[in-house]
């Protein structure tokens, strides 16, 4: 057996102190990245927004209770914005990609093509629409542009 002097254990302890390291700092970095990729909803900032009240104006709980609504609502509005907001640049987007192709070469259109698809699907995993989006902000649903 292999006899453990006080170096090879510094060197153990070293080694294992820096793959500790290395891993909280890809943990961390790929959390970081997560939150940067995506925007907060609505709900997220206003459970913010409601936090802070509370614990800042020192708010009883009858307030408490009647800025929920409230907050509630500016968290719909807020998330209705956002999906409109994404739908407009999308469009703005699609429209002057109708105008490149009409510049490009056939291959250079295909390898185009490519892109906005990887770009399309890149968008989609980024700016998932909150579900509440779904809906108007009085609660009703919204009308689906297919008619359905």
């Amino acid at each position: 057996m292999s006899h453990l002097t006080k170096n090879k254990i510094i060197v153990y302890l070293a080694a294992i102190f820096l793959v500790g390291g290395v891993t909280g700092a890809v943990l961390g970095w790929t959390g970081a990245k997560e939150r940067w990729w995506h925007p907060p909803d609505g709900k997220t900032i206003c459970d913010h927004v409601r936090h802070r009240l509370q614990s800042e104006l020192n708010l009883r709980p009858d307030q408490v209770r009647e800025i929920n609504p409230i907050l509630e609502k500016r968290a719909k509005e807020m998330d209705a914005i956002h999906s409109r907001t994404i739908k407009e640049i999308e469009e703005i987007v699609r429209s002057s990609n109708e105008r490149i192709v009409k510049v490009l070469d056939s291959a250079q259109r295909m390898k185009f093509e490519e892109m906005e698809k990887k770009r399309q699907e890149s968008m989609r995993n980024r700016f998932k629409p909150p579900q509440d989006a779904l809906r108007a902000p009085d609660g009703a649903p919204k009308p689906r542009a297919n008619g359905s």
